[in-house]
This record gives C-alpha cells, sequence and structure tokens, in this order.
C-alpha cells in the first residue's frame, strides 16, 4: 500500500465530516438533554447510590432511553443489564450506643452515638479514652496532638476544624466544619491504631456536629460479592455531643472549653489520657443482598469484519446517595451530565443514515463511586472481546463551568474547574490518533481542548481500567469545582450548552475512530 494516498485519504475522513455525520449532529440537542438530567438529577432517584432504589430507577430510565434510540444487547446477549451483587450492612435504627463506666465498671451515662460510616459487621469494642485535641498535626507549625502520647487500643476523641497557631490559636474565626479537614485527621488516627475515633464539635464552633461533618458518612456499606475480598474496611469513626464529651472529660476535671482555650492560650496541645474510664461503643447492624447493574448495548458497524471490533463510550451513572442526615447528594455533574452525554451519543449515531465500520458500544457503569466496580468488572468479565476493543472514551463531569465561588480546594483536590466552552482531554498519552481526533472533534464542536495527558485525574474513572488492559482511553472531564460531592451539585449549575459541545466532540471522537479502517488496537498496542 502506497503511504501517500493513505495519508491523504485519512487526512480527509478526519477534516470533512460527512452530510450524514452533520445531520446526525443535529439529534444531539439542547431540549434532550435538559429533559433526562432533570430526571437522572432529580430528588426522587436520592442521588443514585449503588444499591439503591433510586440507583436502580436511573438504571431502569437508562436502559429504556437507550433501547428507544436503536442500542441493542451484545452479540450473545438478551438485555441491556450485566449485574453485580453486593452484600448491603445497614445500622439497625436507635441501635448505636456509646456508655461511659468507670475503671470498677460503675456506670456513667449511655447515649446514642451517630457512626460517621456504616460498619461492614456488628461492632463491640471497648478501652481507655485518650482525649488528643484537634487530632491535629502540623510540621511547619511544629504542633503535634499526638506528640508524647499513645493512641494504639484507644478510643480517641477530637475536636473539629485546627486551631490557628500562628494567629489566636484557635479555629478560624466564622470558619464552618469542612470535610476535607475532617477526613484527612482519619489515616493518621487510623495509622496509630486506634480502637475508635469520636468527633466532638469544638466550644467555639458553637453547635453540636450537624450535617456538615455527618455528610462523610452514609447509611450504609456495600461489600461486592463478585470478587473475592482481601479484606473487609471499615472506620470506626462516631459522632457524640459536647455534653457527652464534658461528661467523660468530668474525671480529669476539666471540658471540652477549658481544654481548647488552652490550647490556644499556650499555642501547644493538651492530650491526655483521661484517668479512670472506659468506653463501650456497640453498634448494631443487618445485612441483605442488593443488585446494581452495569447498562451495555451497541450499535452495529457497517463492514463485514470490521464491525467485529468496536468503540466503547463509558459514564458512571451512579453517585454517592444520601448523607447520615438525610441530605440528597443529587450528582448533576458527577455524573448525570456523562449519562446524558452517553444518550446523546447514542442518538447521534442512531441518526446515521449509514453506520461507520465499526461497532459502537454504550456503557453506563455502576458502582464507580465505590472504587471503580463496574467498569473493572466489565474488563474481568467483558461482553466484547477486549483484544477488538480499539479505544475508549470516558465521560465523566462534563457539564459544570468555573463559577464565582469555584476557587479553594475540593474534597480530594484543589478546584480546577475549566470556565466557558472548554474542556479537559485526559489519557495515557499511548495513542496520539486517539488524542489528535478529540482535539480536533472538540474545535469544530466550539469547546476548547485542553491536553492534561495523565494529569492528576487520570487513574479516578471508568477509562482507567480499559487503560490497564492497554486500550487507548481518552477521559473528557470539567475539572473539580466547588460542590463537588456536596448537596449543591444541582441541576440548576448545569452549563446545558457546555454538555452539548462536549456530547457533539465526543461523538465526532467516536466516529472517526469507528470509521477509520487502520486504527491501532489494542492487541497492536500491547506488541
Amino acid at each position: 500500500m502506497k503511504l501517500k494516498p493513505l495519508i491523504v485519504a485519512v487526512a480527509l475522513l478526519v477534516t470533512m465530516p460527512s452530510y450524514s455525520q452533520k445531520e446526525a449532529l443535529k439529534a444531539i440537542t439542547l431540549k434532550d438533554s435538559e429533559v433526562y438530567m432533570k430526571y437522572l438529577s432529580s430528588d426522587n432517584l436520592e442521588g443514585r447510590r449503588t444499591g439503591s432504589d433510586g440507583n436502580n430507577a436511573a438504571a431502569e430510565y437508562i436502559r429504556a432511553e437507550a433501547l428507544r434510540l436503536g442500542v441493542k444487547p451484545l452479540p450473545g446477549q438478551d438485555d441491556l443489564f450485566q449485574p453485580l451483587e453486593y452484600l448491603r450492612v445497614r445500622l439497625v435504627p436507635g441501635e448505636a450506643k456509646i456508655t461511659v463506666r468507670d475503671t470498677n465498671e460503675l456506670y456513667i451515662q449511655s447515649s446514642d452515638i451517630m457512626p460517621l460510616m456504616a460498619p461492614s459487621d456488628t461492632v463491640r469494642l471497648n478501652g481507655e479514652v485518650v482525649f488528643a485535641g484537634y487530632g491535629y498535626q502540623n510540621s511547619g507549625e511544629k504542633y503535634n496532638d499526638f506528640a508524647g502520647i499513645s493512641v494504639k487500643d484507644r478510643i480517641v476523641i477530637v475536636m473539629t476544624r485546627v486551631p490557628e497557631i500562628k494567629g489566636s490559636g484557635m479555629p478560624e474565626a466564622g470558619s464552618g466544619i469542612s470535610e476535607m479537614t475532617e477526613v484527612r485527621k482519619l489515616p493518621m488516627i487510623m495509622l496509630q491504631q486506634a480502637k475508635a475515633i469520636l468527633y466532638v464539635a469544638d466550644p467555639a464552633l458553637g453547635n453540636d456536629i450537624s450535617a456538615d461533618l455527618l455528610s462523610m458518612g452514609s447509611s450504609y456499606q456495600l461489600v461486592p460479592l463478585f470478587r473475592k475480598q482481601m479484606f473487609s474496611f471499615s472506620i470506626n469513626a462516631y459522632a457524640i455531643t459536647m455534653e457527652m464529651a464534658d461528661r467523660m472529660l468530668s474525671h480529669s476535671g476539666l471540658t471540652l472549653k477549658k481544654l481548647q482555650d488552652s490550647i490556644a492560650s499556650g499555642r501547644k496541645p493538651a492530650s491526655f489520657i483521661i484517668p479512670n474510664l472506659r468506653t463501650y461503643v456497640d453498634i448494631n447492624v443487618t445485612k441483605d443482598t442488593v443488585i446494581s447493574n452495569n447498562i451495555i448495548g451497541y450499535i452495529e458497524g457497517s463492514d463485514s469484519a470490521l464491525k467485529n471490533e468496536a468503540v466503547i463510550f463509558t459514564a458512571h451513572y451512579d453517585h454517592v446517595g444520601k448523607d447520615a442526615a438525610g441530605n440528597i447528594y443529587n450528582g448533576a455533574n458527577d455524573n448525570a451530565s456523562g449519562s446524558v452525554g452517553l444518550l446523546n451519543i447514542a442518538a447521534g449515531f442512531s441518526a446515521l443514515d449509514k453506520k461507520p465500520a465499526r461497532s459502537t458500544i454504550f456503557f453506563w457503569t455502576t458502582g464507580e463511586e465505590e472504587g471503580l466496580h463496574g467498569s473493572t468488572y466489565y474488563t474481568e468479565n467483558p461482553l466484547f472481546p477486549l483484544e477488538k476493543t480499539v479505544a475508549t472514551l470516558n465521560f465523566d463531569m462534563i457539564g459544570r463551568s468555573r463559577r464565582d465561588t469555584d476557587v479553594g480546594a475540593s474534597l480530594s483536590g484543589n478546584i480546577d474547574i475549566t470556565g466557558l466552552d472548554t474542556i479537559k482531554i485526559i489519557h495515557g498519552g499511548d495513542c496520539p490518533e486517539l488524542v489528535s481526533y478529540a482535539t480536533r472533534a472538540c474545535l469544530e464542536s466550539e469547546v476548547h481542548p485542553i491536553d492534561e495527558g495523565k494529569g492528576t485525574h487520570f487513574s479516578g474513572s471508568d477509562h482507567y481500567p480499559f487503560s490497564r488492559k492497554k486500550i487507548p482511553a481518552l477521559f473528557f472531564f470539567t475539572g473539580l469545582h466547588k460542590d463537588y460531592h456536596k448537596p449543591s451539585d444541582d441541576y440548576e449549575f448545569i452549563d446545558f450548552d457546555k454538555l452539548v459541545k462536549v456530547s457533539k466532540a465526543g461523538f465526532l471522537t467516536g466516529y472517526r475512530v469507528a470509521s477509520q479502517p487502520q486504527f491501532p488496537s489494542a492487541e497492536q498496542i500491547k506488541n
């Protein structure tokens, strides 16, 4: 085969959308995007957490819409659902208790306790109690609440927030509880092998722990039954009232307020083992099994040989559900937006007069927020040969643009959300052709691409299990915003113009990969 004519043919293919493509792009509409989004991000779905009724309702909706658009079950399958089975562990209402006794087992006080994460099993633990200030360490400030004291095999009380060592010595005035700040304390305490962590509001906060902190937790824990469990993970972290903390501290003649004032005035920790005190934590749970489904189907290619290869589009439809206080996390951007994007792209392919040579697979994953469960399970149990899957295009958070409030940091990193008409392209750098197609498709769709390569987000979404199987993968992503994993990630903040443009860019990218006769296969990249 002569090289020059091939290059010319490929260039024409990439740069000149056919009339059929242009017509197909008209099937990707703002109106449909709004309708899809309004349902998938509604309170009725209660945050779409894997294993919940809302998650199942979202799956039924997406399946129905995909079938309506002409997406069919993969060869050898009779449905779009690929089930994943979980063990669900839930708290028994009213049966989470903390009891305080002295070392002679004399009863002092008992009250309800609020787990910040549903345990994986019944909890029965007891131990000595350490007051560890804010549970805060900062080498730059030469401050360490754990200096000179062991919390191993003990129960630890920590106050919310952190001291302003170079300022007033108190937590920053007017600041509320930061989920990111509190979550960062957990691994430091766990590594010291504490039996349990008791969070209590610092007195300067002015009120007991509320939904600000309870958002760390959820009402149940899921244990995957579709894979062998190497270990059972559970964090013994609970919230107690200031009244209970003061009752526990009364054996030392101190109160939370006195201890907070002492830390502030001396700019140094006031940690100690509470004398003559033993605390018991008792949590009862119930267990059942639940199913959550991957949703996967395809539109067959037009070439008799190449239709046995495919481009796969991925997006997760699950989110994180409700917190322990009942706040609903609707996950409009994360990731109803990507799920809508896939429905849009399926509409585009369905509208083509002639389908591209290769088949196109549409894969809405579940369990992404639990740890990339759905995509990982599929790559270990594929319904279409992975060696015939030439590329993965992933869509996770494609519907937000920067707002005035998008400053500072989010739970998992610095806020880096893109502006109007801008999208990040994240990839492994192993397939320049795929990046080239995506870049050109973005520009043609009037959205500016930012090539981030692997970047900091590369391993955090559903393209990653495919990349680990040496399948070229590319990820469209807006970046992190202020409302990431908060109840405020809602419908009204979606930039539908951007969502439609990114959907069109995804369609054009996938269409060209599916049409390109010489696109590198996963097998070629492995070799």
